[in-house]
Formats: C-alpha cells, structure tokens, sequence
C-alpha cells in the first residue's frame, strides 16, 4: 500500500512526530525553506495536515494540497486553520477537545495561586539568597476570592470546580445563561468583571471574543484584580493590559497564551505583578501524548446514536465505515490510521475486521452483548474491550414488564380495536390477568435481579435458571431450563449469548411451558430456536410472546406478523433518550480513559 502523505505544519510533540512517522509518509513542512519548491514537489502526495495553535492550515495552504482530505489540530483552538475553506472544499477537521481540559484547568489555578502567593518572586528571592537579610513580604489570599470566568465551557467548568474547593464563589459570562449550573451569570463581561477579584479568559477564539478584554473591562476588574487568560492572545487587548499593569489600574496578570507569540512585550518582563508561561496550558507529557493519540481515527461500524456520532467526531478523527462503498478499498486506504473501533448489538469487531486493522487498541462496544466481537482475538492481540452494562438495566428490565402486559393484557389489539371504532360494537374480549403468576428468568444477572424485582412488586413468585445457584437470592432455582419452563406461566431470556446459550429456549423447554404459557425474550434473537417458537405459537403450544430481539435481525419471520397472542419489538429495549445517551457517554468515557492512559470504566478485557 503507497503510503499517504501527511504534512505536519511545525514540530510538536516529539511522540505525535514519531506516531505520525511510523504510520504515514510524514513530510516536515519546517524543513524546506523554500515553500514554493516545496508545494511543487509534494503538493499531490499529501492528503492529511496535522497542524497545532501556532502553525494550522489557512487557505493559500489548502488551495495548494489538491488532495487534501483531512486537518488534524494538534490542539483545541481552530483559529489557525480556514474553517471556511475546508467547509467548501469538503475538508473533514479535528481537533483535540477534553484530553488537555484537566491540565489547563490545573494550571489556570497555578497561575492564580502563583500571581497572587507571589511564588516565582518568592522563588528567585530564596534563590538569590535574599532571605538571610530578611523575610520576604506578605502576599494576598486566594481562598475565598470571586472568580469569574469568561466561557463556561469544559475548562471553564473544571476551573471553577477546582475554585470551589477553594471557597471561591464563581460567576461567568458566556453567549446564553447555562442550565445546569447555579453560578452566578452575567449577561456582559464588564459586569462579570465589576464583581469578581479573580477574572479568567477560557473561552473560544472567534472574531467576537477577539479583545473580548479591552480597556473598560480592565477597569472595571480594577486596581486589585487579577487576570488570568489561558485562552488565547488575542482574547486580550494586550497593549491595554500592559498600560493598566503599569499604571497600576490592574493588581497583576497570570499569562499563558500572547498576541504574537512566542514574541512577548518586553516591558512584561521586569513587573513583578506578573507571571508569564510559554503557552504549555496542556503542556503535561500524559496530555500531549493523548493529544496526539487522539488525533489518529476511530472506526464506527454502523449508524448508532446521532449523539454518539457527533460526540465522537468531535473528539476523534471518525470514520463512517457505512459509508465505505467498499469495504476492502476502505480498509486498505485507512487501516494503518484506526486504533479504536466503536461497534453496536448488531456489528462490532469480527475476526477479519480485527485482523485488517493493525494499529486497533481497544473496541467500545454500545451495548452490553459482546456477542459481535471476536473475544478470543482481541485477547490474543491485547486489545482492549469495554461495553455499556447497568447503564441500560433499568430499561431493559421496564420493557420486559412491558412486553408481559402487552401480551397478557393484548394491549396492542385493545388499540387496534378502538382506532379501528370496533368498541361500539361491543366490548373487546376479556384479557389474562399478570399480578401473581408464576415467572421464571433465565439468567439472574444485572438485568434478570432488576425484572425479578419489578414483577415481585406485582405479587409474582419468581423462580430462575442461571449456570449455578445465587448464594444472595432466596427466589427458587432449577438446575435445567426444561424444570424451570415446568414450574412457570411466564418464561423470560435474560442471559448473555453464548454458545452453551444458543437455542437454550427449544421445543422441549416450549412444550415445558405448555399452552397457557407466556415467552418473552429481551436478550438475543439467538437464544430461542425461532422455527419453533413460530410452530409452537401458529399449533396453540405456548400461550404467547413478547419478543423484542430475533436470530436474523432487522428480518423478522412474516408468519408472526397476524398472530394476535405476539407482540413485536425492533430491539427496542433500551432504547429510552437518556438511556443513549449515557451509554454513548460511556463509550466515550471509555476511549478517552484509554487514551489517557486511565483505568478503563467498564472493561471487559
């Protein structure tokens, strides 16, 4: 395979230049002084630029790369690359969100306590030897002191946790009040900055944050007030900033972000109100390694929660395999590029998929089945697995009560028959009544306690089935699944799908169950063998079903589709909005763990 081409703009992370160098034809664009011989010779063999808060991809650069596909920002921060030019020419851009908000968040109070403590004064004051002629003077207090924060975004939301636990109050200004919060909101920022000590520029660099800190808002922050910006240079008028700092109209400044960086105005220099950082915010060895992690891809194998897609492009740099018109020219153009693979109940990671990727790591499955994906070789290859349990038990275990009075109390027809008008003919037929039936559940986990639960509520005596007998549970236990279906009017699939699970629901445990009984399955299609469960149910073997999973999904055998005593689901049974939306919270937890070299939440391997 020709190996693709990716320029990276200026040296960055000597980690992300090594990653980038093993997988890719990486070309330095630093190294070549003369940049029109350059693009001469290499425009056409580049596809991707990696570029950071310094050196991006502006327009001349892009209309130069005729096949360019792709910007990967070694950073949060867009601002160097034309947005608007990769919109129109169809150019996919990343960047690096969440990895660096824990450490600029940490530093943003290391600069507040530096600032304030006075601690690099302090610092050079013992060094110098200075502390034998005297004790050096007193400084100000942080605790307790207001902040207020420009941009409540992820920094500026793990800034003033960390304020908290300081006993600062916290305000902010940002474009609309947020909901989920109680910090105090102002709707301007010279307001914020008229009632706080301590003023925290962690917003996002557009053209109207740009000197977002100007003269009035420096003096309203006053002669006591503190700046800090851990945004960018130019959200600050720095030639105002500087007057103030002078003047004495502003009490100090903790910078870690300039106007024309690395160029920095001089008369910074020798005010000892003042702590300068060469823009390392996220400057920590464990983010800049997971910054560059992160900008190489994440396989989605199939369309899932639109939350977790929009999620995940956000942080990673996403590839839509069902897009890929072929999956074989897909995988051998980008395999080298995907070390993390975001599968579902219904296609995760097969041993071929597994073996086409080289560079995968860990496979973050949206779902709690692991069914799909080829344990034996992720093992084998030391990739990670991780899955989405407990997130999704409640619901699961709602729906299989559901699917019970559904089928028992033929809810589904009852409603046909009114939206048909058939009620004014007469009363639909009397239905069978569920509270204190006998039910029985196969698999005792997570999600067969939370169903046990539910149903004891309405007066059901439960019984199980499971690999062995529960020491916690005093519900009654067969030691086969034929006793169990014997002893039940209501038989229930909660196990995981293995291979001693396959067709654990066959004919012998149907006819078990008997004519007035009731079979629901809320695990996988696999678990019943569906040719006779459709015999049983079309002779009048078992009473009914409430299936939500079947053996060849999204297909489902037509022959159920007129019996009356069945109720169909499309594999529903998690799915609520806040369910989703914390298993897609999950698997991104998961991955972002992984990256970050964290313990992982959830593993499975």
């Amino acid at each position: 395979m020709e190996a693709i081409g990716v320029l990276m703009a200026c040296p960055m992370s000597s980690y992300l230049e090594q990653q980038l160098d093993n997988r890719f034809n990486l070309i330095r664009y630093w190294n070549f002084s003369d940049k029109k011989q350059f693009i001469n010779n290499y425009a056409h063999s580049i596809r991707a630029v990696v570029g950071n808060a310094a050196a991006g991809a502006d327009a001349e650069l892009i209309e130069a790369l005729p096949q360019l596909e792709i910007v990967a920002s070694f950073s949060v921060g867009l601002d160097k690359i034309d947005l608007n030019k990769c919109k129109e020419k169809g150019i996919r851009v990343t960047n690096t969100p969440d990895v660096l908000t824990e450490d600029v968040a940490d530093l943003a109070i290391g600069l507040m306590l530096a600032v304030l403590r006075r601690i690099c004064e302090s610092d050079r004051y013992v060094k110098k030897g200075l502390w034998k002629a005297g004790d050096f003077e007193l400084t100000s207090k942080f605790s307790g002191k207001t902040v207020g924060i420009i941009g409540l975004g992820r920094i500026g939301l793990a800034i003033a946790k960390r304020a908290e636990a300081f006993d600062c109050p916290i305000s902010y200004y940002a474009r609309s009040e947020k909901a989920n919060t109680n910090y105090k909101y102002y709707p301007t920022v010279v307001e914020l900055a008229t009632n706080c000590e301590i003023l925290v520029v962690a917003c996002a660099l557009t053209p109207e944050t740009r000197y977002i800190v100007n003269r009035e808002v420096i003096d309203a922050l006053g002669a006591k007030g503190i700046l800090i910006n851990i945004g960018r240079g130019p959200h600050v008028d720095e030639k105002e900033m500087l007057s103030a700092l002078l003047d004495g109209r502003l009490g100090g400044a903790g910078l870690d972000v300039f106007e024309n960086e690395p160029e920095v105005p001089d008369k910074l220099f020798g005010l000892e109100n003042v702590v300068l950082l060469p823009h390392v915010a996220s400057g920590t060895e464990e983010t800049r390694e997971s910054m560059a992690d992160i900008v190489i891809g994440v396989l989605m194998t199939c369309p899932m929660l639109s939350y977790l897609e929009e999620e995940l492009n956000k942080r990673f740099n996403l590839f839509r395999f069902w897009e890929a018109p072929c999956k074989s020219e897909f995988l051998i153009r980008n395999s080298d590029s995907v070390r993390a693979v975001v599968g579902n109940a219904f296609f995760g990671a097969a041993s071929e998929l597994i073996d086409a990727l080289p560079n995968l790591e860990i496979v973050s499955s949206y779902s709690v089945g692991l069914d799909k994906i080829d344990l034996v070789k992720c093992k084998e290859r030391g990739i990670r697995v991780t899955n989405t349990p407990d997130v999704l038990t409640d619901d699961v275990a709602d729906a299989a009560i559901g699917l019970i009075l559904a089928t028992l109390r033929r809810i589904c027809v009852a409603d046909g028959f009114v939206r048909r008008g058939l009620w004014k003919n007469g009363d639909f037929e009397l239905t069978s009544k569920f509270s204190g039936k006998l039910v029985g559940i196969i698999g005792l986990g997570r999600i067969g306690s939370a169903i046990a639960k539910r149903a004891e509520a309405f007066g059901c005596p439960i019984s199980y089935h499971s690999r062995s007998k529960k020491p916690n549970f005093n519900y009654k236990y067969y030691s086969t699944v034929v006793d169990l279906a014997a002893n039940s009017e209501i038989l229930i699939v909660a196990c995981a799908l293995t291979e001693e699970t396959r067709h654990i629901v066959n004919r012998k445990v149907l006819d078990a169950l008997g004519p007035k009984g009731i079979l629901i399955n809320i695990g996988r299609g696999a678990h019943v063998d569906e040719s006779e469960i459709i015999a049983a149910l079309i002779e009048g073997r078992i009473g009914g079903a409430g299936l939500d999973v079947y053996q060849t999904e999204p297909d489902v055998p037509e022959q159920l589709f007129g019996l009356e005593n069945v109720v169909l689901l499309s594999h529903a049974a998690s799915d609520t909005v806040e369910t989703c939306t914390a298993m897609a919270d999950l698997v991104i937890a998961n991955l972002e763990a992984h990256f970050l070299h964290k313990p992982l939440l959830t593993p499975v391997l």
